[in-house]
Formats: structure tokens, sequence, C-alpha cells
């Protein structure tokens, strides 16, 4: 828990403008798998902004991952660059008492994140956000051939090979499949 991800509500209500965080945080467990966001660190770069009951929070949120390649289990890493807007409402998934058709408010939607107490906890944004990005089986690149590629080839013989296969020819149909041939109509086609 990051407490520079916590806005007072009080300050984002009396201020006519955005409130603005712009900070690294570390958080825990930010990680798919094997792949980690490297030491928990997330760059913010998000403005927050109380537009009746609900805060609007949008920016752009970046984190460095490190990972183990899925073929050759070398490690492997990168970086997400990702933006963000999101809504955190009081009323979230609950229905509108009054029927108005207030259009500003979107707590009613169910697509906003709860917001209570307080202050608007931003840190299940950001938290959201990267782990959503993060890659669940990276490569370390496109022509990776693993770790034993005579043993072990990453593609099987014959699939995006060009070794004189002609690339108009029909696909060969698996044979566990032929006893449903006989439901086709005559003239369908053979695919």
């Amino acid at each position: 828990m990051d407490d520079g991800l916590r806005i007072p509500l009080a300050v984002l209500r009396r201020r006519a403008d955005p409130r603005l965080v712009r900070r690294t945080v570390e958080l825990d467990d930010l990680g798919v798998g094997e792949v980690r966001v490297v030491d928990g660190r997330v760059d913010v770069d998000i403005e927050a902004e109380a537009r009746g009951p609900d805060v609007v929070v949008t920016g752009s949120v970046g984190a460095a991952w490190v990972g183990e390649c899925r073929r050759c289990l070398d490690e492997v890493g990168g970086r997400l660059d990702l933006r963000v807007h999101e809504v955190l409402s009081a009323g979230s998934g609950s229905p509108s008492s009054t029927g108005s058709g207030d259009e500003g408010s979107v707590g009613d939607s169910g697509d906003a994140y709860p917001l209570g107490g307080d202050e608007a906890d931003v840190e299940p944004i950001v938290r959201d956000a990267v782990l959503l990005a993060i890659p669940l089986s990276p490569l370390c690149s496109e022509d990776c051939a693993g770790p034993d590629p005579e043993r072990f080839p990453a593609a099987a013989p014959g699939i995006g090979e060009a070794e004189g296969d002609d690339l108009d020819a029909a696909p060969v149909a698996d044979p566990r499949w032929a006893a449903l041939d006989a439901l086709r109509a005559p003239g369908d086609a053979g695919s």
C-alpha cells in the first residue's frame, strides 16, 4: 500500500483544477506467472478530478518488467507504457434512487472503482493497469529456436515454412473428424 496514491476527497472537491500525482511508487506482488515488475517500481503520472460525486483519473503509468522467454528460458524484459482513464464512484453498481437521468454521474454503470471513506485510493487503478498489460508468456525474439532446436523444434514441420510447400494446397484434414464429413451437404466447401 502506498500512501502517495491516496488523495483526500476534501482537497479534490475544493479545487477547481485536477490534482496531479507524479511519482515513482513501489507496489508489492506485481507479477503474473514468472513475469514480474522490476523491484515493484511503477512510474505514475496521473491527474484526479472531482466531477460531481465521482472522481475521474486520467494519465499514464509505466513500469519495467522481467521474466523468462517461453522457449529458451533466458531472461527477457521490456517496458510498459500505459494510458489510464478510470472512474472512482461512491455509488458504483447501485441503481439511481432518484431516476433523474443525471448524465454527469457514471456511478450507476457498474464499471467504476469503488470510492469510499475520506480519500480516493488510486492504487487499484495503477495495479490493475500494470497487471493486465504484463505479457503472460514473453519471447526473447520472434525467431527464438528454444534451448535444443534439434530435438524440440519451436514450430511443427511444414507449418510456416516455405520449403517447396505448395501454398495453394488444401490443408490436410484431421482423420479424427472424418466421421463428421457425412453431415456436410453436397457442394459445401471442404474446409
